[in-house]
């Protein structure tokens, strides 16, 4: 058994234990021992005689390194900690030594290493101090079971799946009151994996790139590892918010009124327990207590009912006719957040033709159409009410009830290789 004690630059000195079998007829090898101030010199058999002592500089100790005495396991994140200060600069692979001295682990640092590290590190796990010692001076390790590499970091190539469907989607409206004023809805045209390519080239190293295969759907990056853990995540993201979907219920009812020429809705939200002033003034939780409502100030008939999914920022359209009689055309974009909230940009478009129209046989042209474009924010389950499609000559209203129930809205995943 010996003792080989290395200095450091930096006033510190690192114990390796070792242990070595010598043949019985090998000669006997006396190794240079240097030692720290303080330290009992090595003793040498009385049966050999003592070589003179060179006066050798004595090391000042480390202003402050505090070590967990107690045994360190292999795992770079055991609950042992450790506190290192170092007031002048160390020599990189020297605190690397250091850092593994005690433990089970290994450590093989490429020759081209070289820096130094000045700092104090206070009650880290082993693996937050490697890599707070290797990341000022842009080195990466590795782990092979109880072995640790360090090298100059390096590139690396990953492949991302990217699960967006390559339609370019666009959708636009506009409601024009007369010569001068419109508004318009609209979707900006853009294409999805080139904005996935755009937020990727982003977030790369000068040393970094992408490919995007289109017909794949399929993302090539080589950059550093921190780098491509960042793109990760970035592409994890897409894949969440836009695989959350909505589910829209939608009902239209025609109610024909009873001596009035419109829907008194102060009426109903009294009776449906809403406060005429409350930010829930117009939406309710139950559609159909709201039809029984409504069936006090007229007969109520249902027109249309119909369910369909909607994926994130992406438009859909819902369209039930009675030929010659009505047409809905329902536009609706969800936006969803996580937290339950459901934005939704409304479109309805209602025709029908009266029924002494109806009865006369009249063209097109005497079709009434009232078209509306709102935005609303309501939460899950929660029932949007749109109403105001009035026919005078029929004296009925129609109302569009919209209940967004968000599917998923966490749902997606990338995987990366």
């Amino acid at each position: 058994m010996f003792l080989v004690h290395i200095g450091v630059r930096s006033a510190f000195v690192c114990l390796v234990a070792a242990s070595a079998f010598v043949r019985p007829q090998s000669p006997r090898i006396d190794l240079p021992v240097t030692r720290l101030s303080g330290d009992a010199p090595p003793q040498t058999p009385a049966s050999q005689p003592q070589p003179p002592q060179p006066r050798t500089k004595q090391l000042p100790g480390l202003p402050v390194t505090q070590l967990d005495d107690r045994a360190r396991s292999t795992d770079l994140d055991a609950p042992q900690r450790l506190s290192l200060s170092f007031a002048e600069p160390a020599n990189v692979k020297d605190v690397l030594l250091l850092l593994v001295r005690g433990t089970p682990l290994s450590i093989a640092v490429d020759p081209s290493i070289k820096g130094t590290f000045v700092g104090e590190l206070k009650d880290v796990t082993l693996r937050q101090a490697i890599e707070s010692v290797l990341a000022p001076n842009g080195f990466a390790y590795g782990v092979d079971r109880t072995v640790i590499r360090v090298f100059p970091r390096r590139t690396e190539t990953r492949l991302y799946d990217l699960n967006f469907l390559n339609v370019d989607r666009t959708w636009q409206r506009t409601l024009a009151a007369d010569d001068e004023t419109a508004l318009t809805a609209r979707i900006p045209e853009s294409d999805v994996l080139d904005d996935v390519g755009e937020g990727v080239r982003a977030l790369l190293s000068d040393a970094g790139r992408v490919h995007v295969d289109r017909r794949a759907g399929l993302a090539q990056v080589t950059d550093y590892t921190d780098r491509l853990d960042r793109i990760g995540v970035y592409v994890e993201a897409l894949h969440l918010r836009g695989s959350r979907q909505v589910r829209l219920q939608t009902r239209v009812l025609e109610i024909a009124l009873k001596g009035a020429d419109a829907i008194d809705w102060g009426v109903v939200r009294a009776r449906l327990g809403l406060p005429e002033r409350s930010l829930t003034a117009g939406l309710v939780v139950d559609a159909a207590a709201l039809q029984t409502v409504l069936a006090t100030q007229g007969d109520v008939r249902v027109v249309a009912a119909s369910e369909f999914l909607a994926l994130n920022n992406e438009p859909a359209v819902v369209r039930s006719a009675t030929p010659g009689t009505s047409a809905l055309t329902l536009t609706v974009v969800p936006q969803i957040s996580a937290d339950g909230i459901v934005q939704l940009s409304v479109s309805p478009s209602w025709s029908s033709r009266a029924s002494g129209q109806l009865a006369r046989g009249a063209g097109d042209s005497e079709m009434t159409i009232d078209k509306a474009d709102t935005v609303v924010r309501v939460m899950d389950g929660s029932t949007v009410m749109v109403s105001g499609f009035l026919h005078s000559d029929d004296r009925k209203e129609v109302v569009v009830l919209l209940t967004p129930a968000i599917v998923n809205a966490s749902a997606g995943g990338v995987s990366a290789r």
